[in-house]
């Protein structure tokens, strides 16, 4: 398996981070209900909306229990399109296969590093809350670009790491003591499992580095920063080929 890391991934954090998040299972949205604040579909569908996705070939990368999905077929309607949503953990896509309509989505077990799809298979890709959970940050989004076509729409809804120090301070205190307090409170269990974002948090790069790591196969389009700059929706659009083999030639001189 590549490697991940601080900047780059989960590492070694990653086997213990599904197995907390297969853990709280049909809790799964609730837990999120509570530590967004009550604003996690709110955050999903500014994205949904955002991308300005009207249909086609979709992938719900790290789709997990199928929020995301779910919301965008309710976003487009009867509008033509098919939704692959991508998911290491069989168990989680069990419960996505309950909440999402079937006529129109696939579920597919696997690793974003090794997705089994064609080369320009999808017209846009969304992660939500999963970005920052895969094994290697660079293997991911690699295969990911590899994936969808030139000028296809990426929609990142994640957790941020600010670039200011101070903000950053702030959410560490959030996601180390206040988020695991707000869950033992509103839902009495879970928190073991909630206190692991704390580990993904300090594993995330900033802000800045991520969208550098990025640009190697994206442009930015747009970005909306949410909660003291904690969260954060980044819609951006594939390069063309062209593009990405220079920037690659020019990553290699350096």
């Amino acid at each position: 398996m590549p490697g991940g890391g601080s900047g780059g991934g989960l590492g070694e954090e990653w086997g213990d981070v599904v197995k907390a998040i297969e853990a709280l299972g049909p809790e799964y949205p609730s837990v999120n209900r509570v530590i967004s604040l009550g604003l996690d579909r709110l955050v999903r569908m500014l994205g949904i909306g955002l991308s300005g996705v009207s249909g086609g070939m979709i992938l719900d990368a790290g789709a997990g229990d199928g929020s995301l999905s779910m919301l965008i077929q309710e976003r487009l309607g009867g509008r033509r399109c098919f939704i692959a949503m991508l998911d290491p953990s069989e168990k989680m896509l069990r419960l996505a296969k309950g909440r999402v309509r079937r006529l129109g989505s696939d579920a597919v077990v696997g690793l974003l590093e090794y997705a089994p799809f064609r080369n320009s298979s999808f017209h846009s890709a969304f992660m939500a809350f999963a970005l920052r959970d895969v094994y290697s940050l660079t293997e991911s989004v690699n295969r990911l670009a590899s994936t969808l076509r030139q000028g296809a729409v990426f929609i990142v809804i994640d957790l941020a790491k600010p670039d200011s120090p101070f903000k950053r301070e702030v959410l560490k205190l959030y996601w180390r003591i206040i988020a695991p307090l707000l869950t033992a409170m509103f839902l009495l269990k879970g928190w073991r499992e909630i206190s692991k974002i704390y580990s993904t948090y300090l594993l995330l790069p900033t802000e800045h580095e991520l969208v550098q790591k990025l640009n190697r196969h994206f442009r930015l389009t747009k970005i909306k920063r949410m909660f003291f700059g904690g969260a954060h929706i980044l819609v951006l659009q594939r390069l063309d080929t062209q593009v990405c083999v220079k920037r690659d030639i020019a990553d290699r001189r350096e």
